[in-house]
Parts: C-alpha cells; structure tokens; sequence
C-alpha cells in the first residue's frame, strides 16, 4: 500500500486516517478526523448539527473511531449508539482532564530539573 507523505493516499476505508489514538495525542488524531469528517461531508452528523440522515452514516463513523484507536479506548465505544456520544466522550476525556494533569506534570517535571541543577 502506497501513502504519500501527509497520508493523503490511505487506501483502507475502514480506516481513513494514519494516526492511531492513543490518548496522548488526542489534538492530533480529533484534527486528522475532523477534517477527515468534514470532507466527506459527514462532520455535522458529529456535532450533532444534523441528525444522521441514515443510520449507517453514524455506524461508519463510529467504526471509523473503533478502526483509529487502541483497543483500552474504543472498548468504550460499545455503549454509544451516536458517533457524537462517543465524539464528546473523547473531548471530555482528553481534553480538560488530560490536558490540566499533563500540564501539572510539566510543572513537576520542570521543578524537579530545576531542583537537581
């Protein structure tokens, strides 16, 4: 399977972007999805701007997060019924909570260098 650089070419469409969510890099895998959502005009059914039109739509979105992510984070997908039930799950998981506890191991991190010289 070819890919060009940037991912552009991924051949799999059970499996649309390259980057695998793992929890850390959570910006980067919602970004590669969101645009990846937006153009196949599937973005809004994410919002939940626009019920999905048919239900498929939302399967395969849903089994588009299954497919970019490791198994200790779509083990959870199994409750949702909406692709935005499990898109909000994943903002709040990683977005507020991770983002304060990594930024206070920063801080730690950064106090201890400082304090061993």
């Amino acid at each position: 399977m070819s890919s060009s650089i940037a991912g552009q070419h991924h051949n799999d469409p059970t499996q649309p972007i390259i980057i695998i969510l793992d929890g850390p890099n959570y910006l980067r895998w919602s970004s590669a999805m969101t645009s990846f959502l937006k153009g196949k005009k599937l973005w809004r059914i994410v919002t939940g701007d626009k019920p999905a039109p048919w239900d498929s739509a939302n399967h395969l979105i849903l089994t588009w997060f299954t497919n970019t992510s490791v198994p200790s984070i779509n083990m959870h997908f199994s409750r949702f019924d909406l692709a935005k039930e499990a898109w909000d799950f994943l903002t709040n998981r990683y977005t507020s909570a991770d983002l304060a506890h990594q930024y206070q191991l920063l801080g730690t991190l950064n106090h201890l260098r400082q304090e061993s010289g």
